[in-house]
């Protein structure tokens, strides 16, 4: 039978007839539902109870498939098992940064969850300049928690390698493998080019060998490196904030994956709100070097925070037995050695994916606002030239990055190489 999303008549009915959530709603007598969905995937309701509106929750449906482009592109709607598995556990290893799944139907591939009304987009509230001062605190506890508890450095081994097996997600990582790390970089009919991106660029993307070299070694990595449970589509698009709170929503791509894939994706987005940074404060008529500053501290913040976090996380589960990895170390000196070591992997590893998710967004299918909002061609291309460039170098000198604060300082010297918008 062919599918057809949900009318709100149907999902009333529905809901009526789940009664855990039939309470938590209040029983209503009439309800306000509407579809919101404006991602790539999944349709997305807000449902409410009509007479006490802050009675309400989000409904999540997968069609068979692929949203963005539509039934030519079908998918198998196993995907919203996959990722009810992974709200769970991540809600289980982060509870204050994961909305809470009320009800999950394996049937219709539908699952009820918190509705965070308080809430909003982080990308849209980064192109409109606000400050969140909690942002690098929460994001950096979600990212140590989520990374550490589900790899080897917590989980026994049997126990992680059962846990990938469970967490497979053949059709979206082949998303990813696709649209992340091989179409945007050849000529390939799903790119989209903005009108003033040049020619050349685009010929330089395709055609370098150190670039398509270092884009192959991310590509292995993101197929092999089962380190960890990872997100899998961690931008700024999936994170929901207010002043107090943060969220991470959307798992859908979840799989066991490289820890940096996660982390690169965060930074990535980051970087593309600094770089676009110019055109929106002569949209919002803010026009001060603060907020740029403000989004380069929470790229050298989230990092930093997040290897702090994540060590402490680590030296802590050690105190407590043996390391897998080092086994006997009278006072700790080795297992220290190779923490250091470790962490240095894992940020030229995000950087690697930092750059690869910064191409993709410029000349792949799926772009992000912080970029297509930019209404003047010639400003677009240029902005979409800078993001192309220091992602270049973030996949291509990887490994010879020191520190975030170097990351930083290059992002900046690429910004202001040229002339500011007037």
């Amino acid at each position: 039978m062919e599918f057809e999303a949900l009318s709100s008549s149907e999902l009333a009915a529905y809901l009526r007839g789940v009664p855990s959530v039939y309470a938590l709603l209040n029983q209503p007598g009439e309800l306000d539902i509407a579809e919101v969905g404006d991602g790539n995937l999944n349709y997305v309701y807000f449902v409410s109870n009509a007479r006490t509106p802050e009675k309400s929750v989000v409904v999540k449906q997968a069609p068979p498939f692929l949203r963005l482009v539509g039934k030519t592109w079908p998918l198998t709607r196993h995907r919203m098992i996959r990722e009810v598995a992974a709200l769970r556990r991540f809600g289980e290893l982060c509870p204050q940064h994961v909305p809470r799944v009320y009800h999950a139907d394996t049937e219709l591939y539908l699952m009820v969850m918190q509705r965070l009304s308080t809430h909003a987009i982080l990308r849209q509230k980064l192109m409109d300049g606000h400050v969140y001062p909690k942002l690098t605190d929460h994001l950096s506890t979600y990212l140590a928690h989520t990374l550490f508890y589900g790899s080897d450095l917590f989980l026994a081994p049997e126990v992680k390698k059962q846990a990938v097996s469970a967490a497979i997600n053949t059709e979206l990582c082949k998303i990813t493998e696709d649209l992340v790390f091989t179409f945007p970089f050849e000529d390939h009919p799903s790119n989209v080019y903005s009108n003033a991106f040049p020619k050349q660029m685009i010929e330089r993307i395709w055609r370098t060998p150190a670039l398509r070299v270092a884009v192959a070694e991310m590509k292995w990595s993101f197929m092999n490196d089962a380190e960890t449970l990872v997100h899998g589509d961690l931008h700024t698009g999936s994170i929901m904030v207010n002043q107090d709170e943060t969220y991470v929503i959307d798992p859908e791509f979840a799989f066991y994956g490289p820890m940096g894939f996660d982390v690169g994706a965060v930074l990535a987005n980051l970087l593309l709100a600094y770089f676009s940074r110019d055109w929106h404060d002569r949209r919002t008529g803010q026009g001060s070097d603060d907020y740029r500053k403000w989004l380069l501290d929470q790229i050298t913040g989230i990092w930093t925070a997040f290897a702090d976090k994540f060590r402490l996380l680590w030296r802590e589960h050690e105190s407590r037995r043996k390391s897998h990895f080092i086994g006997d170390d009278p006072g700790g000196h080795c297992a220290e050695a190779y923490r250091v070591r470790f962490m240095q992997r894992l940020l030229a590893n995000s950087l690697g994916f930092a750059g690869c998710k910064m191409i993709r967004r410029i000349v792949g299918m799926a772009k992000v606002a912080d970029i297509t909002s930019i209404s003047d061609d010639a400003i677009r291309a240029a902005v979409e030239v800078k993001c192309v460039q220091f992602a270049e170098r973030l996949l291509i000198e990887r490994h010879a990055f020191g520190s975030i604060e170097e990351v930083v300082e290059l992002a900046r010297d690429v910004q202001t190489r040229e002339h500011r918008l007037q």
